[in-house]
């Protein structure tokens, strides 16, 4: 079995980049924190998140008082605030054009019906993740969600938090109902969420934008458009809000169910920021989360290497000493860690350097690294220096970065192995880095930086001999 953590599955039960995780008990513990932090916005600016969703509640519209909705009051009427999402599930189910009515709501000039009826729609689908069956019954019957939610968006004034929750639901529609929706309506909710004028809050927008990465159809599509990937990995891990870093996480998350090579990742600085997470980040939800990020990730090479390289075992191995509410998070860390020290195990393994030699193709990574070479020298004496006259060959690569991490090697062969400099000269080594050292070619500058601080350590070593000879 694998280690790799479930991705989510949406209310149908089919895995389809949905709202359910592995545990729904611990996204029911993700979405109370978002509640407890998230600050109120918009019109409910001085106003904690659930005071402001309080008075929005208390509100009863009168929905034959307005010209959008007087022609649908009788079916408006039918839904309640404040009821189990379950009730409001069952009456919605026996009349569909609750939901046609609710759209047409949002055109009403004044805002509170609006705040009303998206935080109705909004509250039910995080109550009960099994109310996306009635909109996906709607959106069969041709009810549409699109275009009135994104004409939300469009507006040139509007409030802050009617267009968070319209950006919340239409993206989570999309994620978890996605094969009713085109690359093309994403990629335009994208550019409307990320406009220069933005209605939505960074919340709201890196909260629409994790939405849309559980649809696994859309993810290839979504990472890459401008201002997506910076916005998720230039998290502040010490400044920003629990929920901005919750949900920036989720993100990750999200994309750490695609199969390695599926979507362009700029690997070392996602480590890093989750290493940023870890080092700085005492929420705990935020902590388990980031942590379930990186079991996912090990499975992939380029982010295995990162994670070794990056020094996270010592990261993650400082966890335990902190002090954790939940005793279940101890046991996650003292797992990762060990799945992380066997990486490191992996990747300082000596045999998995000669497969490196024998495929004539370096490049750089830990295996290359000062304490690959620190733990390492001694058995490059095996085989009659096999491994070092295979790694000599290799100076005369084609491949500027080989050649660069060829030179690199030798230099610490060199330092570090008693013999060092005489094996080198044996393998008449020296005459190729110093005129890889000499060359003029623009695209050879790492190669001859490498040559050079080769050379130095040769050369350090040849005056430390001459400071051995009997006086």
């Amino acid at each position: 079995a694998s280690d790799r953590a479930s991705p989510p599955f949406c209310h149908t039960g089919r895995s389809c980049g949905g709202l359910l995780p592995p545990s729904v008990s611990r996204m029911a513990e993700a979405a109370s924190l978002l509640e407890k932090y998230s600050s109120g916005t918009g019109s409910g600016e001085g106003l904690t998140s659930a005071e402001f969703r309080q008075t929005i509640l208390k509100f009863k519209p009168d929905w034959e008082k307005y010209d959008a909705t007087k022609a649908q009051a009788s079916h408006l009427k039918l839904v309640e605030a404040e009821v189990p999402a379950l009730k409001n599930k069952m009456i919605i189910q026996g009349d569909l054009q609750i939901l046609k009515a609710a759209m047409d709501a949002l055109t009403i000039p004044e805002e509170k019906p609006v705040q009303w009826i998206l935080t109705l729609l909004y509250d039910m689908l995080r109550e009960d993740s099994s109310c996306f069956s009635v909109f996906e019954e709607a959106l069969k019957q041709q009810v549409g969600f699109y275009k009135p939610l994104v004409s939300v968006l469009e507006r040139q004034s509007v409030d802050q938090y009617i267009a968070d929750k319209a950006a919340w639901l239409l993206t989570a529609l999309i994620g978890n109902i996605p094969r009713f929706f085109s690359q093309q309506d994403v990629k335009a909710v994208v550019a409307t969420l990320q406009r220069s004028d933005p209605v939505c809050s960074e919340l709201g927008v890196v909260d629409a934008i994790a939405n849309l990465l559980k649809a696994d159809s859309f993810r290839a599509a979504v990472w890459p458009m401008p201002g997506v990937a910076d916005r998720i990995t230039g998290v502040a891990a010490q400044s920003a809000s629990p929920p901005y870093l919750y949900k920036c996480i989720f993100a990750l998350w999200m994309l750490s169910f695609e199969a390695e090579g599926e979507i362009y990742f700029k690997e070392e600085l996602i480590i890093k920021k989750l290493r940023d997470v870890l080092t700085h980040s005492r929420v705990e939800k935020v902590v388990r989360l980031s942590l379930t990020v990186l079991r996912n990730f090990l499975t992939h090479t380029a982010f295995a290497e990162h994670v070794v390289e990056l020094g996270l075992l010592e990261v993650v191995q400082q966890l335990e000493f902190e002090k954790w509410r939940d005793s279940e998070l101890y046991d996650d860390i003292r797992d990762m860690a060990q799945q992380i020290s066997a990486q490191v195990q992996e990747m300082s393994n000596f045999d998995r350097y000669e497969r490196e030699l024998k495929e004539g193709q370096l490049k750089w990574g830990f295996i290359h690294s000062s304490k690959f070479w620190a733990e390492n020298v001694l058995k490059f004496e095996q085989n009659d220096f096999r491994a070092l006259k295979m790694l000599a060959s290799l100076l005369h690569s084609e491949d500027t970065t080989t050649l660069a991490v060829a030179c690199h090697d030798i230099g610490e062969f060199v330092s570090m192995h008693p013999l060092g400099k005489k094996m080198i000269s044996n393998l008449q080594v020296k005459e190729r880095v110093m005129e890889l050292m000499g060359s003029v070619d623009p695209a050879l500058r790492e190669v001859r930086r490498e040559a050079l601080l080769c050379c130095q350590k040769v050369m350090l070593n040849k005056w430390q001999d001459m400071d051995n000879i009997p006086k």
